[in-house]
């Protein structure tokens, strides 16, 4: 039996929930509030994707509408997600995430990754890396995925362009993503709806529930923002 994917991701904008699980860490976000447990859901599989449990929390099953897509060390799936969370239904997509390779932080300063989904057709992911004592974000490493009509397509070249509040949380994204053979970028935008500052072993996590726009659709997802302890500022 193979080991279950590594990360797991919720949206479901018409009821306000989102979340996000991994290993021995829950992100819940309702409205504008957020709540992290330092504990996460029970994963078994089911007959094609996997359901997750959190005592009378949270109930969830994760049905996998793509392949896995490349992306950077990982694989990202977009999924059907039903189920419960505090009592509440949810029925939603998401994202399962499989890595190959963890991030080697002893290289790096900073690591973000944005997920935005809009249907079951249409969905971007993209990681940006700043390698250890890059100047800015002009020396990072962006990789980005983009599902257009169901057919996921390499992105040949990818810029973020972030704006972050005074704390230095990241409040809005604007995303240019350029296709083989294009002449014009495709466009994506978000702004937060929630977020929360997680104090980890090393690393200073901004974890943050967004809402996107991209040509005429609107969807949901997230954008977390990892820095090294001693890494200035991003």
């Amino acid at each position: 039996m193979s080991d279950p994917p590594a990360a797991f991701s919720f949206f479901d904008p018409e009821r306000g929930i989102h979340g996000v699980w991994r290993a021995g860490l829950t992100l819940l976000f309702e409205g504008g509030a957020s709540l992290a447990l330092d504990e996460a859901p029970v994963v078994t599989p089911t007959g094609g994707g996997h359901r997750g449990t959190l005592g009378d929390r949270l109930e969830l099953e994760f049905t996998p509408v793509t392949e896995g897509m490349r992306l950077g060390g990982s694989r990202v799936a977009l999924c059907r997600v039903q189920g419960t969370v505090d009592g509440r239904s949810v029925e939603c997509l998401g994202t399962t995430t499989e890595v190959a390779s963890a991030p080697a932080w002893a290289e790096l300063d900073v690591l973000r990754t944005v997920e935005a989904v809009f249907d079951e057709g249409h969905a971007v992911f993209a990681v940006a890396r700043r390698p250890r004592g890059a100047a800015g974000h002009g020396a990072e490493l962006v990789t980005a995925v983009v599902l257009v009509a169901g057919e996921a397509r390499a992105v040949e070249d990818a810029r973020l362009s972030t704006v972050y509040d005074g704390d230095g949380r990241q409040r809005t994204v604007g995303l240019e993503l350029w296709l083989p053979g294009d002449e014009f970028p495709m466009r994506a935008s978000g702004r937060a709806v929630a977020g929360t500052t997680l104090e980890l072993e090393g690393l200073s996590v901004n974890a943050a529930a967004f809402e996107y726009r991209m040509e005429g659709r609107q969807g949901a997802g997230s954008y977390e923002l990892s820095v090294r302890a001693e890494a200035a500022a991003a």
